[in-house]
């Protein structure tokens, strides 16, 4: 096969991928299920069986449970769980793809960073986020931007950054969240469906909390919060979707108010024989702190 016919299998690859995992072609599995209920019972056993033994990222789900220790009480046993190991500190790389949803999230970044800012990135894993943007952001010399995970994770990301000589001299990490006080911004992406504790949790105790929240890539939905499981390849993890009015009314509770919000159409969650559980879009806000904050919101937009 030449290289012409490779490209030509790759892309016919992703066409089938794209239909297959469409809306309209996940409908219509579900209404044969409903009328041949072996059929279903067939395929679930299937997707269980390929849920358990994929071991590289395909971004899967399965399973709907109350709670977080619920969901962990149903990874199989053996399994890896969560980020916290070696294996999961370093399979996702040095720097994220930017996406549709980041967009809302660079153009916040370039109206409040300021000669001295320090941004809290939260679940930051090793500077995926920091390499994506840099790029698109003027930092000024006194921007300190502190990436925040658990502690493998962060092991893992200061030993590269050592054996790499690094030059990101805005750029640390850390492994405590009281590290997050007095940050000008509080940022989040695609990291607090990961956690068992609240955001709150998290903000709560600091003695100066971050004057803005910019949080993306966030799994909400009008219905009751609910925990699924995900596949990330090397592991299984909890993974929250929380109730989108109890999420935001957590966060107003810490003086917070909505400054701005948006869709992020290009990340959702299929969770297979769940179809009532489908979020099919995730969503962006930033919330600020205080009075001076939503007055400059407003002048911005």
């Amino acid at each position: 096969m030449d290289s012409k016919e490779i490209r030509a299998a790759t892309f016919m690859g992703h066409i089938a991928k794209s239909i297959l995992l469409s809306p309209q072609c996940k409908a219509g599995v579900d209404w044969l299920e409903n009328h041949f209920p072996l059929l279903r019972k067939w395929h679930r056993f299937e997707y269980d069986q390929h849920f358990d033994r994929v071991n590289q990222w395909q971004r899967m789900f399965s399973g709907v449970y109350p709670s977080f220790e619920a969901a962990e009480r149903a990874i199989p046993a053996g399994k890896t769980i969560g980020f916290d190991h070696a294996e999961t500190a370093v399979f996702l790389g040095q720097k994220a793809r930017i996406l549709a949803s980041d967009y809302p999230v660079l153009f916040w970044l370039r109206q409040l960073i300021g000669p001295r800012t320090r941004i809290f990135d939260f679940g930051g894993y090793s500077g995926m986020t920091y390499r994506a943007y840099a790029p698109y952001l003027d930092f000024p010399d006194g921007l300190e931007w502190i990436v925040y995970d658990v502690p493998a994770v962060i092991a893992a990301a200061r030993k590269r950054q050592a054996e790499a000589g690094s030059t990101e001299k805005h750029l640390r990490f850390t492994g405590d969240t009281e590290d997050a006080d007095s940050a000008d911004i509080f940022l989040a992406s695609g990291s607090l469906h990961y956690c068992k504790r609240n955001l709150s949790d998290y903000i709560r105790p600091l003695k100066t909390p971050p004057r803005y929240l910019l949080l993306s890539k966030l799994p909400l939905t009008a219905g009751p919060p609910f925990v699924t499981l995900q596949n990330m390849g090397p592991a299984i993890a909890p993974y929250k979707i929380f109730n989108a009015d109890e999420f935001t009314e957590e966060i107003k509770s810490l003086g917070y108010s909505v400054l701005d919000s948006w869709s992020n159409p290009d990340v959702s969650c299929y969770i297979p024989f769940h179809p009532d559980h489908t979020v099919r879009e995730f969503t962006g806000m930033l919330l600020g702190l205080t009075p001076k904050a939503s007055e400059y919101a407003e002048k911005v937009v």
